[in-house]
């Protein structure tokens, strides 16, 4: 059986160039709040083109911090892509506001459209599709992008994380680049925010002899975690380049349609297809030893804690036929043949 996904064969990939990077570390005695962390966050910025960036145990964490920087009002109600991981609706929920759930477009990111009676937007550029950030850009109320699916993603302007007030971007195990644990990361250009989100990581104490300015959390990125992202950012481009490689047979030999923008990087976070028959796809697939899944079978609208009376008719059928085959770097080219002849 193709898993979905071959971490065992990524970690051998990076494993020396962590472990040197891991020892050097942990050998000062810093397993948090390092230096490698530092120049971590340093590489992200540069990389996004932000002024700032801050590392959190994980995106959602992240995405927690940056809803709580905005210092909206009490009871704010904050929309949501309504295609996406219960996630991001959860970091709204704990940062003390109300997820309000929105329709999506054909290509499963937020419609600007149906944006209305909200204080604030998270934008999910999901699968590795971008939202329409000219129009977001044109609100008169903060955005968050939620870029944890779109790590390389270029819509040849701008890179996914580079939009919004604030983007936040995952590093776990799923993602392009992992940390081998967990962790993800905010970026902003505003010097106050990122200011609150690094209070926020950590009990909300710029130390532990100062009282706090909020509850904040404990949540920080590991040495070890910082140089397992290191090394995935050595070796970024080249694997994006390989899953556009199989991505691109693999499309071409499908004769069910791909939910992939045409943009100019993508970065494939997930290989997603559609079929009106998906259960019998789903079974074939198996049967040809080639392992799937769907993405997402529950949207935020379907949550009980976020379901509200609205029209979801686009998210309903998306949901309905959309499914997902591997597509990681790692794949051999026999395998890559064996998921394209599933698929024809």
């Amino acid at each position: 059986m193709i898993n979905l996904f071959q971490n065992d064969r990524l970690w051998k990939e990076i494993r020396s160039d962590v472990i040197d990077l891991v020892d050097h570390e942990h050998s000062s005695g810093m397993a948090q709040n390092s230096g490698l962390v530092k120049l971590l966050e340093s590489r992200l910025a540069e990389l996004f083109n932000r002024q700032h960036c801050v590392t959190f145990a994980s995106c959602t964490d992240a995405l927690v911090g940056a809803c709580i920087a905005l210092q909206l009002p009490k009871h704010a109600r904050v929309g949501v892509s309504n295609y996406t991981f219960t996630a991001t609706a959860h970091a709204i929920a704990r940062a003390g506001y109300t997820a309000v759930p929105i329709d999506v477009t054909e290509n499963y990111t937020i419609n600007v459209d149906k944006i209305n009676s909200v204080d604030a937007v998270i934008a999910v550029d999901i699968f590795g599709n971008m939202s329409n950030w000219q129009q977001l850009q044109l609100l008169s109320i903060p955005v968050i992008n939620d870029a944890a699916q779109s790590f390389e993603s270029h819509n040849g302007y701008m890179h996914s994380a580079t939009y919004g007030d604030i983007s936040c971007i995952s590093f776990s195990p799923s993602k392009t680049v992992s940390s081998w644990g967990s962790g993800g990361a905010l970026l902003t250009d505003d010097a106050d925010v990122a200011a609150q989100a690094r209070l926020l990581r950590l009990h909300g104490k710029p130390n532990n002899s100062t009282p706090s300015v909020h509850q904040g959390m404990n949540s920080m990125i590991s040495s070890f975690e910082a140089a397992c992202v290191w090394a995935g950012l050595d070796r970024s481009e080249q694997w994006q380049r390989r899953r556009k490689e199989i991505a691109d047979q693999i499309i071409s030999n499908s004769k069910y349609p791909c939910a992939i923008d045409d943009i100019p990087i993508h970065t494939l976070h997930k290989l997603v297809f559609q079929s009106e028959d998906r259960s019998s796809v789903v079974q074939h697939l198996k049967e040809q030893g080639v392992a799937s899944a769907v993405h997402y079978a529950l949207t935020i609208n379907d949550e009980l804690l976020y379901n509200i009376d609205n029209d979801f008719s686009v998210s309903n059928r998306l949901k309905a036929r959309s499914f997902t085959v591997p597509n990681q770097q790692s794949l051999t080219d026999q395998e890559v043949e064996q998921i394209a002849k599933a698929l024809q």
